[in-house]
């Protein structure tokens, strides 16, 4: 009787060495909540047509008073990239306006201490037109704009000497013709990197269209009474 219950003892034992004990169950691992997202800022622009009220500077518009009136409302504007209208202001004077024939070509003319050129480079065809706008956008606020076309517009500073209308064009000086910031009719922005401009101006911005810029309608108006006293032809819209 007793080698029976041995065995079965040893059998017993033997079944509990060889199972393992069951593994213990893991907790549940909770899910990370997702990081909150930053609020999309969405931006809100209107471009709204509004006349222009052409004004100048004085009762007396010589060249000279016009071009430093103009100088000096460009280089106010905040938005604008480049540094040349601002050198045309405080390190030259202005000498002349020199014409094309056809009265569409200005250069007007400033001169340093050292005797170095400095220009302001007007291109406006007879059949040229000034779009009148208003510019409200949630970033940049409320501006006044003109729109040109087809025209150019280019400041010029160190030139070894003004420019001279020969063959039917402006020939500048070959070995020192001066370094050009330009507005239209140029693949770089003359508007700070950021701001959208003049991409922002919507259907009434073309490729090529100098875009002047402003931060009061005043600006803005005396912009165009310059604009109406040296180029008769050009027509304002709306």
């Amino acid at each position: 009787m007793r080698l029976p219950i041995v065995l079965i003892l040893f059998a017993l034992l033997a079944g509990c060495a060889g199972a393992p004990p069951p593994a213990p169950v893991p907790e549940p691992v909770k899910p990370t909540p997702p990081a909150p997202s930053e609020p999309v800022e969405t931006r809100e622009t209107r471009v709204i047509p509004e006349p222009a009220n052409p004004t100048l500077p004085s009762t007396v518009a010589d060249d000279a008073t016009l071009a430093n009136a103009f100088l000096q409302t460009y280089r106010e504007q905040s938005l604008y990239n480049g540094r040349h209208p601002l050198q045309l202001s405080y390190d030259y004077r202005f000498v002349e306006n020199r014409w094309s024939p056809r009265q569409d070509r200005l250069i007007m003319l400033f001169e340093n201490a050292q005797g170095d050129s400095g220009f302001v480079a007007w291109s406006l065809n007879g059949d040229a037109s000034a779009t009148s706008l208003r510019l409200e956008d949630s970033q940049l606020g409320r501006r006044f704009a003109l729109i040109l076309r087809p025209a150019r517009l280019c400041f010029a500073v160190d030139a070894a000497r003004a420019p001279a209308w020969i063959g039917g064009r402006w020939v500048y000086d070959q070995q020192r013709p001066g370094t050009f910031e330009c507005n239209g009719l140029t693949n770089r922005s003359a508007f700070k990197p950021g701001t959208r401009l003049p991409g922002l101006m919507g259907v009434y911005f073309r490729e090529g269209d100098v875009v002047l810029l402003y931060d009061t309608r005043e600006q803005r108006d005396l912009a165009a009474g310059i604009l109406a006293q040296l180029f008769p032809n050009l027509v304002f819209n709306p």
